[in-house]
Order: structure tokens, then C-alpha cells, then sequence
């Protein structure tokens, strides 16, 4: 999701601060209430709040809509995230063996196609495509060209490279993200290093 304009991140930041109606809102920023209201619009249909309740006034008027910060809005006003990532990661690097290591990321890899729609239908081109779109969805830019031994998925960098960089079992959570997600077999060939980037070869 590409950032938030400054004033649609405010509003959101508000919504986490405890401030959830229209009103109290475009009294903080000072805009009208139509202002607020169309970066609410936004704020809702990519499901960064929703609509938790309605607050009934005791003068004339209508009831006011109150909104509550979703799980996916907090996560956009959160910097922690590949930091955190990348400190777990080194950190299982050092208290794990190889193949402790490999199972974990594996393990994590797997939870995370969960929460994702399968791709697991198709052809082998099909199901790589679908794979490719979903690193590109977590922040990769991969291409898909089909070769004599399967397809390859190969990206201009990594989703993870702060946590490859410092832990290249990592990419096991890849591996078995596309595995578990496109109903293939991944095999593994990323480039590590100070600039990690993606190759997976596909087939079943």
C-alpha cells in the first residue's frame, strides 16, 4: 500500500489517539467536517478503520458515527516492524543451529500463506504468477520467465532484505510462502548479502 498523503495519515493517527467522530476530528485539524469525512471514505475502504459504534448526542441532531483503528491501520503507522523482524532473525541466528534455524523460517513462511488467498490453481506458469504477485504485494518487484527446468520468480531485491542481510535462513519464510501458497515446490537460489534479492525455481 503505497503511504498515506500527510493529512489521511493524521486523521488515522487521531483515530488511534482516541478522537473518533467526524466532529472531534475536524475540530483537531482544524478542516471541515466534508474533509474529514472524505479521508474516512479512503481510510475505511483500505480497511485501515472501521465503524465501531454510534454516539447519541442529548441535543437535535443526528447520531455521529464513532471509528476504531483496525489491526492493518496500525500496522501502517508502525515503523518496528522490519527492525523487529530483523533483530528476531539475527537473534534465532545465534541461539539456533542450521537446521533449527531452517525450520523455524520454514514454520513462519507457512502462517503467513494462512493469511493469504490460495494460488494454488493453474498451470505451473499460473501458479508462479500468482506467487510473484503476492511477494510483489509485501513489498518485492519480481519477474516470472519460464526455463528448461520449471519457471523462475526473480525479484530486483527482497521484501525481507534487512533481516537476509543479517540472517539468510530468512528467506526459508519465502520458500515456503510461494510452497504453501502457490502449491509448488520452491528451490531455493537468492542472492544474499549486502543487496539480497529473490530467485526461486518453480515446479511441481
Amino acid at each position: 500500500m503505497p503511504a498515506l498523503p500527510p493529512a489521511r495519515h493524521a486523521v488515522l493517527d487521531l483515530i488511534r489517539r482516541g478522537e473518533r467522530t467526524v466532529n472531534t476530528l475536524a475540530e483537531q485539524l482544524r478542516i471541515s467536517d466534508n474533509a474529514v469525512r472524505v479521508h474516512l471514505i479512503a481510510l475505511e475502504r483500505d480497511g485501515l478503520i472501521k465503524r465501531s459504534g454510534i454516539v447519541r448526542s442529548g441535543t437535535v441532531g443526528q447520531p455521529a458515527a464513532e471509528y476504531d483503528i483496525t489491526p492493518v491501520g496500525e500496522q501502517e503507522l508502525s515503523r518496528a516492524y522490519p527492525a523487529a523482524l530483523a533483530a528476531l532473525a539475527a537473534a534465532a541466528g545465534e541461539r539456533l543451529d542450521a537446521r533449527a534455524r531452517r525450520a523455524l523460517f520454514l514454520e513462519a513462511g507457512k502462517r503467513l500463506a494462512e493469511t493469504t488467498s490460495s494460488g494454488d490453481s493453474g498451470s505451473l506458469q499460473d501458479r508462479a504468477e500468482s506467487c510473484a504477485a503476492l511477494i510483489d504485494s509485501l513489498g518485492g518487484r519480481t519477474s516470472v520467465t519460464s526455463t528448461k527446468g520449471g519457471v523462475m520468480i526473480e525479484g530486483a531485491g527482497c521484501p525481507l532484505a534487512t533481516a537476509v542481510r543479517g540472517e539468510p535462513s530468512t528467506c526459508f519464510m519465502i520458500e515456503a510462502l510461494i510452497e504453501a501458497h502457490g502449491g509448488v515446490h520452491a528451490e531455493q537460489l537468492c542472492t544474499h548479502g549486502e543487496k539480497p534479492s529473490c530467485r526461486f525455481r518453480v515446479t511441481f
